[in-house]
């Protein structure tokens, strides 16, 4: 990069400051007590990550399932929208929804078998053990339903209905048959060949008389079908059913108490995946430390591949929750006020927010994670290792185990004291804007 660029001691600085925590992390994470892990070891630490993430996730995903979600917690908004907002005219939606609330008997089903629980049981039932509740309107909604469906005037309408439709759709297909074979059949009547030795389902000659009768039956079952649905409109149950759906200040309360759970959900998911993830977080922070501090190097080893495998689906649901949810319709908020419509100046505030947040995050690492000089204080005053964190010989200058050497020469008085450390333990000279350097014996 040109030297004149204006940035290049900034980016050159915070290239510096991101690869000494990833060097590190690579390091903790193939390493046992200062010694790089056999390829068998590596294995094991490896099928141990994927169990470990794969369990987080699993876990993520079931507290995501925990809260109710808007169509669990609303479950009459789509057929109530589809009512209110449809395209045919009023008396097939009246229609409709009421023959959608009367439960239908499958093919050798007995009449007298009993019916489902009802929809408000399985409405309430949906909600059980999860968080939240189901929302009164719809349970209103689904009592309505239930009432309609336990009258059995209405459900043998239905039946009688059903019958009926499917009576019209045959005799139509029927007819239309009929239609396109009578080309054929003329022309074995032309042929002068017997209506018994026909290949055409009806002969020619019946065709027209057979369409007729066909059609006459059609009318009259439609007759009947007028009249059943108008039983159907007229009965009490259907009545207060449709006298509930149709009162405004219901239906708008169900629509905005709906618009607020689908703008919370996903905060809300994600808060609670960031509450599963935060124990296990501090959790295995907290052992890592403790297991440094005595020199357990395999506990060490575990909890600091736990802490990695807990942070990367954290720092996710961090960067997913800067795109939904209250976060972005804040930032969304302040860019209209700012700037009108120009959605695209979020993009804008993201492109600057994610690197200092980043920074900010290595920065954080550096003094919990990767600090040397805490990590060193700890280690020298339980007589350890500054590298390895093993045992020292008392008076030890060099590990044993790994060979580090403890210490360097003061920049001020140039007696031996101990690396990473502030100050000097003989005159007490400040050490640290100097770069660590291994003591060489004075002669």
């Amino acid at each position: 990069m040109p030297q004149g660029f204006p940035f290049t001691a900034l980016l050159t600085r915070a290239w510096r400051r991101l690869g000494r925590p990833i060097r590190e992390l690579l390091q903790r994470s193939g390493t046992l007590n200062g010694e790089p892990l056999n390829k068998a070891s590596l294995l094991v630490i490896v099928l141990v990550d994927l169990v470990l993430l794969v369990n987080i996730f699993s876990g993520m995903a079931a507290i995501a399932e925990w809260p109710l979600s808007p169509q669990q917690a609303f479950p009459c908004q789509a057929e109530w929208s589809l009512y209110r907002d449809g395209d045919s005219d009023r008396r097939e939606r009246d229609l409709a929804i009421l023959r959608r609330a009367i439960p239908r008997r499958g093919p050798g089903e007995p009449q007298a078998s009993a019916p489902d629980p009802g929809i408000h049981a399985r409405a309430l039932e949906a909600s059980r053990d999860h968080l939240g509740r189901v929302s009164p309107l719809c349970l209103e909604f689904a009592g309505h339903q239930d009432r309609i469906a336990a009258q059995p005037e209405l459900r043998q309408w239905q039946r009688e209905l059903d019958a009926a439709e499917t009576d019209i759709t045959r005799l139509e297909q029927r007819n239309a048959a009929i239609r396109s074979q009578y080309d054929s059949s003329l022309l074995e009547r032309i042929a002068g060949q017997p209506d018994s030795r026909s290949i055409q389902e009806v002969p020619a000659s019946q065709a027209r008389r057979q369409i007729d009768a066909n059609n006459a039956r059609i009318g009259a079952l439609r007759a009947e079908v007028v009249s059943l649905n108008q039983q159907l409109l007229e009965a009490r149950e259907s009545q207060s059913f449709l006298t509930f759906l149709n009162r405004s200040s219901g239906y708008d309360a169900m629509e905005q108490a709906f618009a607020r759970a689908q703008f919370w959900a996903p905060s809300q998911r994600l808060l609670l995946q960031g509450l599963f993830l935060m124990p296990l977080v501090l959790l295995s922070l907290l052992i890592h430390r403790h297991a440094l501090r005595r020199g357990h190097g395999l506990l060490a080893l575990v909890s600091w591949h736990l802490l990695v495998i807990s942070l990367i689906p954290l720092l996710l649901k961090l960067a997913e929750a800067a795109q939904v949810g209250v976060v972005f319709e804040l930032l969304l908020t302040a860019v209209r006020a700012i700037a009108g419509n120009l959605r695209f100046l979020v993009s804008y505030l993201y492109l600057l927010a994610v690197p200092l947040v980043g920074f900010a995050l290595i920065r954080l690492l550096q003094a919990l994670v990767f600090n040397p000089r805490l990590q060193a204080a700890e280690r020298v005053q339980r007589g350890r290792c500054l590298h390895c964190g093993r045992k020292l010989p008392s008076g030890g200058r060099h590990c044993p185990h790994c060979g580090y050497a403890q210490f360097r020469a003061c920049v001020h008085c140039l007696e031996p004291t101990h690396r990473h450390l502030p100050y000097c333990s003989h005159c007490g000279a400040a050490q640290l804007e100097v770069a660590p350097r291994p003591l060489n014996p004075r002669p």
